[in-house]
C-alpha cells in the first residue's frame, strides 16, 4: 500500500475558502467583512477549516510603522474585494486582528499575494520581492501569528500577478507597442513556443532560479513554515523544471479549455458588476454542457491525475484553493448558479478521490455572494471532501 503523506499532516484534509484581498477591502462598517469575528464564525458553520488570503506584503513590507494608513481604491463594480469608495486602512493592524481571531478559533491560514499596488505604496518591483515578504512574515512572527499558517504562497498564480512578469516576458522576446514588456496575462498567449512549451530556455532558467532561490531563502529563515508558488497555467513548463523545493503544490484546476472557451465565448466577456447582458453566454453554457460535459469531466480527471503524479514526483501534498468552474461568475439576472454548483460538487469529490490534501468548493466562497446563504450546500460539499 502506497504511503499517504496526508495522514501525517495536520489537518489531514483542508476545506479551503479563498478570501483573496476581500478580507481587507471589504473590512469597513456595513461591508461584508466588517466583523471578523462574525464572518469567521460563518466560515466554520459552512464546514471550512482553512482560509487563503492576501497577506498584503507589497503594502506591509513598505510601511514606515505598523499603524500607518493606506488607501484602498473604491471598486464598486469589482468582481472581488468590491468597496464603495476610497477608504483608509491600517493594513498591518487589520492583518494582525484577522490572524489573531483565526488563530483563536483554530482556523488554518494560507498566506498569498495578488500583488496589489496601493496609491500610497506604488512601488512593486522584483528587487523588493524578498524584502517585502521578509518584513511581513517578521511582523507576524513577532506577534506569534505564524503558528496556524499552513503554507506561504509567495506569488499567486505565477506569473499572472507577479512583479517578475515583465522580466519573464522580455526573455521571451515579447513587447507591446510602447516597446515595454506587456503584462503576463497578455504575454502568456503570445510567447514563442519551444519544444511544445510556452517558455523558451532563457525563461525556463529564469523561473527555475527564481523559484529555487526564493523558496530556499525563506526555508532557511523559517524552517517550520512551508513555501510555494501557486500556479494556474504553465504546468508543463514548471513540471519540466523538476523542482524539489516546493513544500506544497498548489494548482488551480479550471474548466477552461478550447472546447469550453470557444463555445461559450468566455474570453470575450466583460467581467464586472456593471450593466451587461449575459443571456447569450448562459445559453452557450447550457448548450456546451449538453454536448460536451462528458469530455469536460474527462479533461478534469486528466488534470487531477497530472497534479497528483507531479506532487508524488516532488514529494509534496497537492492543494487547490481556486478551481472547478470558469474563474469568473456573477450574481446577475442572466446567470444561473445551479449548473456551476452541480459541476463544482462533482469536481470537489474528484479532488478527494485523487488524493488532494486541500480543496475548495469553488472560488466564490465569499459572504458578498448570494450563494453564501446556502449553508447546507457548503456543509455537504466540505464534509464530503474532509471525510475521504
Amino acid at each position: 500500500m502506497r504511503y499517504d503523506l496526508r495522514e501525517q499532516l495536520h489537518p489531514k484534509r483542508l476545506s479551503i475558502a479563498m478570501w483573496d484581498y476581500s478580507w481587507l477591502h471589504c473590512h469597513y462598517p456595513s461591508a461584508t467583512y466588517a466583523d471578523y469575528d462574525r464572518v469567521t464564525d460563518e466560515l466554520l458553520e459552512r464546514g471550512f477549516n482553512t482560509v487563503r488570503i492576501d497577506a498584503m506584503p507589497w503594502v506591509i513590507g513598505q510601511l514606515t510603522h505598523p499603524d500607518e494608513m493606506t488607501t484602498v481604491k473604491g471598486q464598486p463594480l469589482g468582481n472581488w474585494g468590491l468597496c464603495d469608495i476610497d477608504r483608509k486602512h491600517a493594513v498591518a493592524q487589520e492583518l494582525a486582528e484577522f490572524m489573531t481571531i483565526t488563530q483563536r478559533k483554530g482556523i488554518s491560514v494560507i498566506l498569498s499575494t495578488w500583488g496589489h499596488v496601493h496609491p500610497e505604496h506604488p512601488n512593486k518591483n522584483s528587487d523588493s520581492f524578498l524584502q517585502v515578504w521578509e518584513r511581513t512574515l517578521s511582523f507576524l512572527a513577532e506577534r506569534n501569528l505564524l503558528t496556524h499558517v499552513l503554507y506561504i504562497d509567495l506569488d499567486q498564480e505565477f506569473p499572472f500577478f507577479s512583479a517578475h512578469a515583465a522580466e519573464l516576458a522580455k526573455l521571451g522576446g515579447v513587447t507591446n507597442d510602447s516597446g515595454a514588456a506587456p503584462d503576463a496575462m497578455d504575454a502568456a498567449g503570445r510567447r514563442r513556443a519551444q519544444r511544445g512549451l510556452a517558455w523558451n530556455e532563457e525563461q525556463l532558467d529564469f523561473v527555475s532560479d527564481l523559484f529555487n532561490r526564493s523558496i530556499a531563502h525563506f526555508q532557511r529563515l523559517y524552517p517550520a513554515q512551508r513555501f510555494t508558488f501557486s500556479l494556474t497555467g504553465f504546468w508543463d513548463e514548471c513540471r519540466l523544471l523538476k523542482l524539489k523545493c516546493f513544500d506544497v503544490l498548489e494548482l488551480h484546476c479550471w474548466i477552461h479549455s478550447p472546447c469550453f472557451d470557444n463555445r461559450t465565448g468566455f474570453n470575450e466577456l466583460t467581467k464586472n458588476r456593471g450593466d451587461h447582458s449575459y443571456a447569450d453566454y448562459q445559453r452557450r453554457i447550457d448548450a456546451t454542457l449538453s454536448s460536451m460535459r462528458p469530455m469536460l469531466v474527462e479533461e478534469m480527471h486528466q488534470r487531477l491525475a497530472t497534479a497528483v503524479a507531479w506532487g508524488q514526483e516532488i514529494g509534496a501534498p497537492v492543494t487547490t484553493s481556486e478551481a472547478w468552474g470558469p474563474w469568473w461568475h456573477m450574481d446577475h439576472p442572466d446567470l444561473r448558479w445551479d449548473w456551476l454548483r452541480e459541476w463544482c460538487t462533482e469536481c470537489n469529490q474528484l479532488a478527494a478521490q485523487y488524493g488532494f490534501w486541500g480543496s475548495t468548493p469553488w472560488n466564490f466562497s465569499h459572504p458578498y455572494w448570494k450563494n453564501w446563504d446556502d449553508v447546507a450546500w457548503y456543509q455537504e460539499v466540505n464534509q464530503t471532501f474532509l471525510k475521504q
